[in-house]
């Protein structure tokens, strides 16, 4: 079982969310409630769990503070993150997605929404980041000096445009090796470190390296083992994939624009987030997430949206009753509709058509 902290200076969610979902039919056990960041810090001293849910906004020490402080204070890049925020907090959140959170979710929680971010996150501690490993101590282990080279720096910068110069700086990375004498143990972390920052890049694109590191040895033995020859093929073959699967990636990229056309298309439909991701074949939780980065707003608010400018519409140019209207336009429920209305315009329907 994965250990789950839960972190809200509101106590019905920081005690709801216990019974929101079956953790444990889920792999994950609630070890430890905090009211904010710094209740957290003191906690998780004692008991670290493997995944933080927090609120982003909190008295005290807050959840953007807490992430950073985590990330950069205690320099741990392994601990996993659930954000939690309302409808206006969506910019504030977003400076905390810098940090690798996995999963941004809006309150009320969606079940069906956090077991998908949970499925995520399972699968990052399953593997369990193995390529990070060589920053702890690697300076205490390591007696030659180590330095940056720039060229992989570069090559990362070419994968992601996809440019045919790739191979060229393979050769210029190969053959420095080769020119210095550079001992393998150092050559490793040259390679190990490139694979973190591609690494974080795919991750924020929604991918994983480990779609495509899995079938290189250069990751998995020492490079002592592999004849320099051998490393030269296996870079530029494993340059190609990953440039391949970025540019699998950026396409899911033109399918938020189908998925906006289909809400538009279909708005009046009882439409939710699982029924677009089994249409489009992809993960809830990540189209969610997907959805936010592209569109700036979630999915449930882009919706109301679209429904309360098309009811708006209604309004203006027929003479349908309220509860028909909302029917029209996705609503079930005319009170729920009029709430809803007010929210976004800040009067009811009734008194929005009076003005004309």
């Amino acid at each position: 079982m994965y250990k789950v902290m839960i972190v809200d200076n509101e106590p019905n969610i920081r005690n709801g969310l216990r019974y929101v979902i079956d953790w444990e039919k889920n792999d994950f056990i609630i070890s430890d409630l905090a009211k904010n960041g710094r209740d957290a810090l003191e906690k998780l001293e004692k008991n670290p769990p493997d995944l933080i849910i927090t609120d982003i906004k909190m008295p005290g020490m807050d959840g953007l503070e807490l992430i950073r402080f985590i990330r950069e204070e205690l320099q741990d890049d392994q601990m996993k993150f659930i954000i939690l925020s309302g409808y206006d907090e969506f910019d504030y959140a977003r400076e905390a997605m810098k940090y690798n959170v996995r999963a941004y979710l809006l309150k009320p929680i969606d079940e069906e929404e956090l077991i998908g971010a949970l499925e995520i996150i399972k699968k990052d501690l399953a593997r369990g980041n193995p390529y990070e490993y060589f920053y702890h101590e690697r300076r205490e282990k390591l007696c030659e000096k180590f330095t940056e080279i720039k060229e992989f720096d570069n090559l990362i910068a070419v994968i992601e445009q996809n440019s045919n110069e790739a191979g060229e700086i393979v050769e210029e990375i190969i053959a420095y090796f080769n020119e210095v004498s550079l001992h393998p143990r150092i050559i490793k972390i040259h390679l190990d470190n490139f694979i973190i920052k591609l690494s974080t890049i795919l991750n924020n694109m929604g991918g994983s390296i480990d779609n495509i590191i899995k079938d290189y040895s250069f990751f998995k033995t020492t490079i002592s083992s592999m004849d320099i020859s051998e490393l030269k093929k296996e870079l530029l073959d494993f340059v190609a994939d990953s440039m391949n699967y970025i540019e699998e990636l950026k396409k899911n990229c033109g399918l938020i624009n189908k998925v906006l056309l289909y809400i538009n298309d279909n708005y009046g439909e009882n439409l939710r987030l699982k029924d677009l991701a089994e249409k489009f074949y992809i993960n809830t939780a990540y189209l969610g997430q997907l959805f936010k980065k592209e569109t700036g707003s979630s999915f449930s608010r882009y919706l109301n949206e679209i429904r309360i400018e098309k009811a708006k519409e209604l309004l203006r140019r027929t003479d349908l009753h309220i509860y028909q209207i909302a029917e029209r336009v996705g609503y079930g429920n005319s009170d729920y509709f009029i709430i809803k209305f007010k929210e976004f315009e800040g009067c009811t329907p009734l008194e929005y058509k009076m003005k004309f």
